[in-house]
């Protein structure tokens, strides 16, 4: 596949380790002869083992969440890839991990803030994709927000997306990252600095699928923001 259809192909990975404990023997069958291994495909395995943590932080794999992640992978890598992951995931998916904590710590040594909060925003996608978020996936994805070095109010923003279908003035707070005292030039402070944080510009050479998420995330800044003021209005 070309390397646009890459999540961050140009990085430069070289995972050993803990990826290289979960997926080393099976990266062979996914190349003939013929090509190399991408020093970026070390991501995209890092980010289906983290999705592979999730669908199964309530100890059962549920069908929506596998097809979450499936769709997700054909759009951003193409069919062919996406199906070889996923041949090394039923491959590898009952067998132990390494700690979730070396995992992320090899991902947070590599992927800039923005993408790291893509990627707590791809998690909440799978676990939102049976229409039902619970705790346990809720507080893994923390626990996992936390290894990245997000913080607190990153982490409630993008859950905020996820927790409400109808519009929610104190959702719309969480999104900006505020209270409800806040001054209106507060308000408008806050929203300046999280469309600048979530702005798409800041993804350069990532799947078009992953700048879809950031734009829905940029926009839920900005609806967040309209609603607020138009509440005190």
């Amino acid at each position: 596949m070309g390397s646009k259809k890459w999540i961050f192909g140009g990085l430069g990975w070289a995972f050993g380790g803990a990826l290289g404990a979960i997926f080393g023997y099976g990266i062979g069958s996914m190349f003939d002869n013929k090509k190399q291994v991408s020093k970026g495909t070390n991501f995209e395995l890092a980010l289906l083992s983290l999705a592979a943590v999730v669908i199964k932080a309530d100890g059962v794999v549920k069908k929506e969440e596998l097809n979450c992640v499936k769709g997700f992978f054909v759009k951003s890598f193409g069919k062919y890839k996406a199906d070889m992951y996923f041949k090394i995931f039923n491959d590898i998916k009952n067998k132990p991990f390494p700690s979730l904590r070396s995992i992320c710590l090899q991902i947070d040594q590599n992927v800039n803030h923005s993408g790291r909060l893509i990627i707590i925003q791809f998690l909440f996608s799978i676990a939102a994709s049976d229409n039902e978020l619970l705790d346990v996936e809720i507080d893994l994805i923390k626990k996992i927000s936390r290894y990245l070095h997000i913080n607190n109010y990153d982490f409630e923003s993008i859950k905020s997306m996820f927790l409400e279908k109808e519009s929610n003035v104190d959702n719309d707070y969480k999104i900006l990252e505020i209270s409800h005292d806040a001054t209106d030039d507060e308000v408008k402070k806050a929203y300046r600095k999280m469309a600048k944080k979530y702005h798409p510009d800041k993804l350069q050479g990532v799947s078009d699928d992953i700048i879809k998420m950031a734009e829905e995330k940029f926009n839920k800044v900005k609806q967040a923001y309209e609603r607020i003021m138009k509440f005190r209005k």
